[in-house]
């Protein structure tokens, strides 16, 4: 049963991962190639990336991901840990939270998160014994009832019993040794009242000594523990004559298994044998090299290595192989989520609060299918650079992708490969940089494209805040001073309707440029009842409004065309940012005037995706009137309630979702439509077999189609509004019955009646 459950959820998660996604499921994008835990368990190894964990299985050679809403209940991986013996996985979470993973089951256990324990709270390592597990935690130690799934006890190390952080836990012969705040302590592993104190003596020989790792091997007792050199650590072994020094180093792991004593150390993994002599040190094989967060050797001798930066690796005579579900390469970290046609790119750069650089590694993630490429520097043209921030693909050459580097001009990507960089040298002086003594950065913030094919950028400080490389590969930069001297701007709206240049920064101010000559200032408190500190977003919707947002809350500009009544030479400008007033039977306020936005996106329906600091993620109407959607930590699989970017795939309405646990995808009932419908219009799942009760997708309608589904007989059984190019039919008809086993027909047209499409849909109960 476990090996078939096994299975099933490796080839579940494939398929989610390829296949369409169903309306209302969601899946990860996060960054498995950093690995920071490994665990072995006999047919399968368990791999413990920032966010998740994903599982390898040994017989069939496939990967199962295991993230919140799929298997975990929480984000965020401390350590984990597996016990053959009770065949549990236990994942011990940033917050405290604890997952138990067995019988195919996952059981949450929350007592230590929830628990009014002051201070830290943090899961340092798990061991096994007799089935319990007993947790190293940053107050004291944890036991905890594997069979029943509840806590039994708690252990307080400090003198008098108080809080003490304890690093490591170590059953070795008849004695449990516990790595303390307050040193090395020891107690007799059969102690029926542990958690007395004064039962647990400190071993005063490693005074002067922090004592960090313990490991039991070939009968006794390994120590790493820190001194005087805080980034080296010194290893001890426990004789009958007392410790002996035996090595040291920068030491990332100490784990026994297959009879050798494994070190993951900067610059490789050595290891030992059991008398403590060397017994290989592997440094690289071909092209990879062997550093690692975690190393292990299994019953059989095979080596498996947390990597840092290639996932799980596995040592396979001569070769590291390595093993990681497909996934950005983002350490986390994402700023700006770039939608284009069925592609999703990524960009993982960005800046500090105060606008100064980050210092991220340069690099774009787009999204193939279900693969995420990296990109191609061969020529070097990345190299010192940081903080990709933005990106934009040309409409009339859709294989290049141009993105800004906060601190280094823009660079021309064709097929994922970096082909040219943009400065102030090759650009005729259009890109301006910041220049102070030898002091010089070039701060692209943001980049757009218009319909005619012409470049826009922001750069910020320098008398040239905006610049444009024309369709022909001319640049020209324009003098903005009459805006502001230091502008700080990395948020650009290129306006379909007038072709005027919105953009936004740091400051509580909005700017509009004509791309000739006019510029204006626009005061987001202009006409606005709430008075708000600082523009986080800017977009534009399909009806040609620009929604804001603030630190408290939503805006909409209305008339941005009377962007320059008031003139064109840096003036105040008289459009007004109009408040959203919700009415809730007597009681009415401003839409969403107690969240700090940090993120909109526009889908087929012309619907507001509202990504917030703190409040997790809102799906608003087309006019923001009604709240679709709330999604958050508490009530969702959301991995935070922090959302720091926004992106939709116009063809599959799924909407990527960026924060600061990592990006995950929710699937949508909306997708984007033109005034003609596709030459297909297809449903997804079809047929619709007999133990499917959920939604069923419709996609390929003129927008905001009228579509009415017909059984063989031509009588209609239910009718809705396409959201955008997408309808959802629930295989029920208008009375909440579902329907019976046979073909059903769907037909569609636009308001007026024409563009009608056809479609088939096979029912089987």
């Amino acid at each position: 049963m476990k090996r078939t459950m096994a299975l099933l959820l490796a080839l579940s998660a494939a398929f989610g991962a390829a296949g369409q996604m169903a309306i209302g499921s969601w899946r990860d994008a996060l960054d498995y190639n950093v690995v920071y835990r490994v665990a072995h368990a006999g047919d399968r190894v368990y791999a413990a990336a920032r966010g998740a964990v994903f599982c390898y299985d040994l017989d069939y050679g496939t990967l199962t991901r295991l993230c919140k809403g799929n298997g975990l209940n929480d984000v965020g991986v401390a350590t984990m840990a597996y016990s053959a013996d009770d065949r549990c996985l236990v994942v011990a979470y940033d917050n405290a939270n604890l997952d138990l993973v067995a019988d195919g089951r996952t059981y949450n256990i929350s007592d230590i998160k929830r628990s009014d324990v002051a201070g830290d709270k943090r899961i340092h390592s798990i061991r096994f014994r007799d089935g319990r597990a007993y947790l190293a935690t940053g107050f004291g130690v944890v036991v905890l009832d594997l069979t029943r799934r509840e806590i039994k006890e708690t252990w307080y190390l400090g003198a008098g019993g108080s809080h003490t952080a304890v690093y490591d836990l170590a059953f070795v012969a008849d004695s449990l040794y516990a790595a303390t705040g307050e040193g090395l302590k020891r107690v007799a592993a059969a102690e029926r009242h542990p958690a007395v104190t004064d039962r647990w003596q400190t071993d005063v020989r490693l005074s002067g000594l922090q004592p960090l790792m313990l490991e039991p091997f070939a009968g006794r007792l390994m120590l790493a523990a820190r001194g005087a050199d805080p980034l080296s650590l010194s290893l001890y072994a426990l004789a009958d004559t007392g410790w002996m020094r035996w090595n040291h180093g920068d030491i990332a792991s100490m784990r026994s298994g297959g009879g050798l004593l494994t070190l993951a150390r900067n610059g490789g993994v050595v290891r030992y044998n059991a008398s403590l002599q060397r017994y290989d040190s592997i440094a690289s094989r071909d092209w990879l090299d062997a550093t690692a967060h975690d190393a292990l050797t299994d019953e059989h001798g095979t080596l498996w290595l947390g990597h840092t930066w290639a996932g799980l690796v596995r040592l396979d005579d001569t070769r590291l192989n390595a093993i990681h579900p497909q996934g950005p390469f983002t350490q986390d970290n994402v700023y700006r989520l770039v939608p284009f046609g069925q592609r999703m790119m990524l960009c993982p750069g960005g800046h500090t609060p105060t606008y100064a650089a980050a210092y991220l590694g340069p690099n774009l993630y787009t999204t193939y299918g279900s693969q995420w490429a990296a990109l191609d520097d061969s020529q070097g043209l990345l190299h010192g650079t940081h903080d990709l921030m933005d990106a934009a693909v040309n409409p009339l050459d859709t294989s290049e992708v141009v993105a800004a580097l906060w601190g280094d001009g823009v660079v021309s990507i064709r097929d994922n490969r970096v082909v040219a960089r943009f400065d102030e040298g090759n650009t005729g002086g259009a890109l301006q940089p910041l220049v102070a003594g030898s002091y010089r950065t070039l701060l692209a913030g943001a980049v757009a494209f218009d319909r005619k094919g012409d470049l826009w950028t922001l750069v910020s400080h320098g008398t040239h805040n905006l610049a444009v490389r024309r369709a022909d590969g001319t640049w020209e930069g324009f003098p903005t001073q009459a805006l502001g001297s230091t502008l700080e701007l990395d948020k650009l709206v290129v306006d379909s309707i007038t072709g005027y240049k919105w953009f936004c920064g740091r400051s509580n101010m909005i700017y509009v440029h004509d791309g000739k000559d006019r510029m204006a200032k626009v005061n987001p408190n202009n006409g606005s009842r709430l008075s708000t500190d600082n523009v986080t977003a800017l977009v534009q919707d399909q009806s040609g409004n620009l929604w804001v947002g603030t630190n408290k809350g939503l805006k909409v500009i209305y008339d941005a065309y009377r962007a320059f009544q008031n003139g064109g030479a840096g003036e105040v400008s008289p459009v007004i940012c109009s408040n959203i007033i919700i009415t809730n039977g007597e009681f009415s306020e401003y839409l969403m005037a107690y969240e700090s936005v940090t993120a909109i996106a526009v889908d087929g329906a012309n619907r507001k995706w509202v990504g917030t600091a703190n409040g997790g993620l809102y799906l608003l109407s087309a006019t923001g009137m009604d709240q679709l959607e709330h999604f958050t930590v508490a009530n969702s699989p959301l991995f935070s309630d922090k959302i720091i970017a926004l992106g939709i795939n116009e063809r599959t309405g799924e909407v990527y979702i960026g924060t600061d646990q990592g990006v995950q995808i929710y699937r949508g009932t909306a997708t984007y439509a033109t005034s003609m419908p596709q030459s297909e219009v297809f449903a997804f799942p079809n047929p619709v077999k007999p133990d499917y009760d959920g939604p069923i997708a419709i996609k390929g309608f003129t927008r905001n189609g009228i579509v009415h589904i017909t059984d063989a007989a031509g009588h209609t059984v239910y009718s809705t509004t396409a959201n955008g190019g997408q309808a959802v039919w629930y295989g029920r008809n208008h009375k909440g019955e579902r329907v019976a086993s046979g073909v059903y027909y769907v037909f569609a047209s636009d308001e007026t009646g024409g563009n009608r499409s056809v479609a088939k849909i096979l029912v089987v109960r």
